[in-house]
């Protein structure tokens, strides 16, 4: 925390407002509990007073019958339209927000009966042990493998894992080891592609809003500044969301000379509009004044990216491009509530853009004629990836 002391003017303002924010909700809401029990008055009071739909929890409810908070959570949300509300440990949230996380480090699918490599966290051990996008996994430890005997090793810590894989890219049979650890990892990659007719674009993969991603942020920025571009891709296929803040602060950089113009409004419900809050635009050294942005989207596509993009629609219209499949439909924000115990995140308001736009429940729609499907067999970034492709197509074509 030593960067606290430098000069405040040498830090942007919502970067402070980032580090605070991140301490008080985790801080706040109540004392360590004597007994197991002890969490059930209290997240009743935060479904009746600060939940979005208090109005939809039922005034009465029998809390001896509950055993746990996931349960007593799923019977009190608001089922047709809250997927989210949750609860989490300290552990776990301290992991999320600090880009920590424990295991391989990537994510895998079944597909006709084979187990193949869907994403890799960057700086993972898988990352770093050279597992690919796309691979094929044929053993594990010598045993036929799936999806759970994946999961079951990601707990054991310091265990070196044996994977044989088949590389469809090249047709080479691999065999990788991958050790078992606690890890911290990266969110993002940059770089400069061009158009099928030569225009210089920006490529932009951002898999998670955590609260220190703005570095990784900010580094990007600089490099694409440097670069003059003026259309950037956003590749969002993967990114469940996070930090409203930083959000901001990727919006931040997305336009110029917008100062104090709104790009989002959290709405609470009617008996807390007093904690309505707003962001604003602020422009920063390397902020761009882009002209098109396009954006990658899967129905893992959520939250605080879905945010990113419905704020861009008011200020460049048709200029924001989606290409993919259309976003999960979390139009929606949680602040932390803990009792001691356990972080609370219940949904507490709605996110509208400048013009008031928030209701995308049922998810935000690529652009006409450019659905496409999430090419596994190409690499995150690689111009030969479909979804990447039609992106650079549009830039010259108008069209997909």
């Amino acid at each position: 925390m030593h960067w606290l002391f430098m000069k405040m003017s040498e830090i942007n303002f919502k970067y402070i407002i980032l580090f605070i924010v991140s301490i008080f909700y985790i801080g706040c809401g109540g004392t360590n509990h004597s007994s197991s029990d002890d969490y059930k008055t209290f997240l009743y009071n935060l479904f009746k007073t600060q939940y979005f739909w208090a109005n939809k929890v039922p005034d009465s409810v029998d809390l001896d019958r509950y055993n746990s908070p996931n349960k007593m959570i799923d019977d009190l949300r608001y089922k047709p339209k809250d997927r989210w509300s949750m609860v989490l440990t300290k552990q776990q949230n301290s992991n999320f927000l600090n880009q920590k996380s424990g295991g391989f480090g990537f994510a895998s699918v079944d597909i006709n009966g084979s187990v193949v490599v869907l994403f890799v966290r960057i700086d993972s051990p898988a990352y770093k042990a050279g597992l690919k996008r796309g691979d094929i996994i044929k053993k594990i430890d010598d045993e036929n493998v799936s999806i759970e005997k994946i999961l079951s090793y990601t707990t054991k810590l310091d265990t070196e894992v044996k994977f044989d894989i088949y590389r469809d890219s090249t047709h080479n049979n691999i065999t990788i080891y991958i050790k078992v650890q606690e890890y911290s990892f990266k969110v993002s990659d940059k770089k400069i592609l061009y158009t099928p007719n030569g225009e210089k674009v920006g490529y932009f993969r951002l898999d998670s809003f955590t609260s220190t991603a703005t570095q990784e942020i900010d580094k990007a920025f600089d490099y694409f500044k440097s670069e003059n571009i003026d259309k950037l891709v956003v590749d969002f296929r993967y990114n469940g969301g996070g930090s409203v803040i930083t959000a901001s602060i990727l919006l931040d950089k997305f336009i110029r000379d917008r100062d104090n113009q709104l790009q989002f409004k959290m709405k609470w419900n009617d008996n807390y509009q007093n904690k309505n809050q707003v962001a604003t635009f602020e422009t920063d050294d390397n902020s761009i004044d882009l002209e098109q942005i396009l954006f990658l989207t899967t129905q893992n596509t959520a939250s605080a990216s879905e945010l990113v993009i419905n704020s861009m629609k008011p200020y460049l219209g048709e200029n924001i491009i989606m290409i993919g499949d259309k976003t999960h439909g979390k139009p929606i924000g949680m602040e932390g509530k803990t009792d001691g115990v356990y972080i609370y995140y219940l949904v507490n308001f709605v996110i509208e853009n400048y013009n008031g736009f928030y209701d995308y429940f049922n998810g935000l729609a690529v652009t006409d004629g450019c659905e496409s499907p999430d090419d596994i067999t190409h690499q995150l970034g690689d111009p030969k990836e479909e979804m990447l492709k039609k992106a650079l197509f549009y830039i010259d074509n108008n069209h997909c």
